[in-house]
């Protein structure tokens, strides 16, 4: 069955209240949910359901009209929750508002925090009035830098190298409001140092990621420009600082990424080989640590290929839209244009994480086509 007859069929058991079909139906047809976020989602919300049901508690499939609102709801509780994590929450009030309107059950709760929260104590103890917010680690500091909060680079950075007013601009190409406000909820939480001002384009209906990233590229002046996914969420308060100071290290520097490899391997396939950095990652049911670290003597280490989730340059060079017109290589497929200008790749030298990436599962229907293209143009000949 394909995805839409399958939605369809989760959508109808939804409204007519046969909740406990929808599990079986799910795993009846489980390479089609596997290989879609939505369903592979709803097909672990069967969890909380038979959780809920068994304690002789109204349902989360009782509350929600059909599968989108479902999905609205975990989102919206999901965001919640990792704004509490990582010091970022505005207002418990409406936190706490939202669990009310929408009848959150305890069983819900503490199960969206086992799926999407990293610091899983710290956000009990907050939820439960334990931690007030000047309390939570990672709260907003006022743009005060505090060199123990476990973020920055290892080698304590640089100072005095913003002598003229430069500007951050933030690309994001979407196709989801919701999860691009979000993205943008945690830029505006960053710590802005002086004379750097903050720009944040984002591009809707592009025809692949290279073209997007292009048209935002030429309608900006920055000297900086940060591309990132929608489901990117920098968490590292200092992350502008940070980056300043990557590149004042070396102007041969032309772009960073939180991870990234230091040769591509060839199959053409990135994570075919070591990744170094740091990163959260979340797949639908956990959160993930990814770390692998680098020498702790160094601030960074020098890459041939970034991962695309987000990436930081000084320069412009346009980005491949004549060879990459779907959505995957556009990330190995910049960085060899990079090298190729003899410019540097680097990943920092990261304390903690810098970003979660909420990626789900990784849909690859173009995948074989694009890496195909990519090994001719940049890694044919190679020994």
């Amino acid at each position: 069955m394909d995805r839409k007859h399958l939605k369809q069929q989760v959508d109808s058991l939804l409204k007519t209240g046969d909740h406990g079909e929808i599990k079986s139906l799910l795993l009846a047809d489980k390479d089609t949910t596997e290989h879609d976020n939505d369903l592979a989602m709803v097909c672990y919300l069967c969890t909380i359901y038979e959780q809920e049901k068994a304690a002789g508690q109204k349902t989360i499939f009782d509350k929600s009209a059909d599968m989108q609102e479902l999905l609205e709801r975990y989102t919206a509780l999901k965001f919640y929750l990792r704004r509490i994590d990582f010091g970022v929450a505005d207002d418990m009030e409406m936190f706490y508002q939202f669990l009310t309107q929408y009848q959150v059950s305890s069983y819900e709760l503490l199960r969206v925090i086992d799926f999407s929260v990293v610091h899983k104590d710290k956000v009990l103890q907050v939820i439960g009035g334990g931690l007030t917010a000047e309390e939570n680690d990672g709260a907003a500091d006022g743009g005060i830098r505090n060199e123990d909060d476990g973020y920055g680079m290892l080698d304590g950075g640089i100072s005095g190298i913003n002598e003229e007013r430069q500007e951050f601009c933030f690309i994001i190409c979407t196709n989801n409001p919701v999860y691009a406000q979000e993205c943008i909820y945690y830029i505006n939480h960053l710590n802005v140092p002086e004379k750097i001002e903050i720009d944040i384009l984002t591009v809707e209906e592009a025809r692949s990621l290279a073209a997007g990233y292009n048209e935002a590229m030429q309608c900006s002046q920055a000297k900086y420009k940060v591309y990132l996914h929608h489901d990117t969420f920098i968490i590292n308060p200092h992350f502008i600082q940070d980056c300043l100071d990557i590149f004042a290290k070396d102007p041969q520097i032309g772009m960073l990424g939180n991870v990234g490899v230091k040769s591509m391997p060839p199959s053409g396939v990135m994570w075919d080989a070591d990744r170094y950095g740091m990163l959260y990652e979340q797949h639908i049911y956990e959160t993930e640590l990814l770390a692998n670290g680098i020498d702790a003597e160094s601030a960074y280490l020098e890459v041939e290929a970034i991962d695309g989730f987000i990436m930081v340059t000084q320069y412009d060079i346009p980005w491949r839209e004549d060879l990459f017109d779907k959505w995957d290589f556009y990330d190995c497929s910049q960085s060899m244009e990079f090298i190729r200008r003899g410019y540097k790749l680097v990943v920092p030298n990261m304390k903690q994480p810098w970003c979660v990436h909420d990626c789900g599962f990784i849909n690859l229907k173009n995948y074989d086509v694009e890496k195909e293209k990519f090994i001719r143009e940049y890694l044919a000949g190679r020994n």
